[in-house]
């Protein structure tokens, strides 16, 4: 018979008069569930905006399916000025550009912390912007946002010097994403760069093509009279692309998610193909995407009026018009070219 002094608590709902027995239980299921699971819930409380938080903490979680993650970065920057600490706890492969692009303005976490009495709140990054209000809208409108080490930018540059046949580079990026302007019915194989061929054909350029391992397009290759320089299966994580877009002269873009690299770099940057529903978070709200228009920066090219055959229509229209476009676009820079760096 078990004494009255080792009675075991009984595992049933605590009454309003047990709130601190409750508040116990919480958190020792908290700290299990931190212990057991590689990406444990956050227990902290989610921060809805306001309030007097410069002496607080606070704890940004990205999700690695997040197609607009790289574009939300920006917003940490706003966060740190608004909160003691930030700190932040997403993907691996975006940590290191992180910790270069924001310095000591953020504390990058590998892993969900299992203690997290240093933090007083969390906040998804997905919603960071909407949650910090007016004060984000406008967080390095029309400036670079990320940075690169000097040490991997030379190395690249070094690279590119040595390899490229050209002194102008052009990043291609988001091969993959043939397969959602219509072009199915054949592999990813040179035969599939053919709708490009007016793009690649342009005299002058080195191109250097854009993606991670897994993308599926690492058997496109184009014609040997293209320079093609493949260094994709050299790049670890976004920082080591990221070094290599900062010293390309243009980057073409089908995805959402290397247009926003390349835009956050200060790197001139052509978005190519894209629809409005191709786009998440905050880039719907920009006025550019929604009217369909291809993002030029100012400098890339010498006569703005060229920029408005540069519609990305819905994915069935005529994406040959389009590629037709972009190539006398890029002839005209190649032309031009002068050997300029950034």
């Amino acid at each position: 018979m078990t004494k009255p002094s080792q009675r075991a608590v009984p595992l049933t709902t605590p009454n309003a008069g047990d709130a601190p027995t409750a508040n116990v239980i919480a958190h020792a299921w908290a700290q299990v569930g931190a212990a057991l699971s590689p990406h444990p819930d956050c227990p902290l409380p989610n921060w809805t905006g306001g309030g007097d938080t410069l002496h607080q903490h606070l704890l940004v979680i990205g999700n690695e399916h997040d197609s607009d993650l790289v574009s939300q970065l920006r917003h940490l920057e706003v966060a740190s000025a608004r909160f003691g600490k930030v700190g932040f706890v997403g993907p691996a492969n975006i940590r290191r550009l992180i910790e270069w692009s924001m310095g000591e303005r953020v504390v990058v976490l590998s892993r969900m912390p299992r203690d997290v009495s240093d933090w007083d709140l969390r906040c998804p990054l997905s919603s960071l912007a909407r949650t910090l209000g007016p004060q984000a809208a406008h967080a390095h409108a029309g400036r670079p946002f990320l940075r690169v080490s000097a040490v991997p930018a030379r190395h690249w540059r070094d690279r590119l010097a040595a390899a490229a046949q050209h002194g102008f580079c052009v990043g291609f990026a988001g091969l993959n994403a043939l397969d959602s302007i219509g072009l199915t019915g054949t592999s990813l194989n040179a035969s599939r760069l053919t709708s490009l061929a007016p793009l690649l054909r342009v005299p002058g350029v080195s191109w250097v093509p854009l993606g991670q391992e897994g993308d599926g397009v690492f058997d496109a290759v184009p014609p040997e009279s293209v320079d093609w320089i493949d260094w994709r299966t050299d790049c670890d994580d976004l920082a080591d692309e990221a070094s290599l877009i900062d010293n390309l002269d243009l980057v073409i873009a089908l995805d959402a998610g290397h247009a926003h690299l390349a835009e956050g770099l200060g790197v001139p940057v052509w978005y190519l193909g894209a629809t409005r529903t191709a786009l998440s978070g905050s880039a719907r709200h920009d006025d550019r995407f929604d009217r369909y228009d291809t993002h030029f920066s100012p400098e890339s090219l010498s006569h703005p009026a060229d920029t408005d055959g540069f519609r990305a229509l819905p994915v069935s229209h005529d994406w040959p018009g389009k590629v037709d476009t972009a190539a006398k676009a890029l002839l005209a820079m190649a032309t031009e070219f002068q050997g300029w760096t950034r």
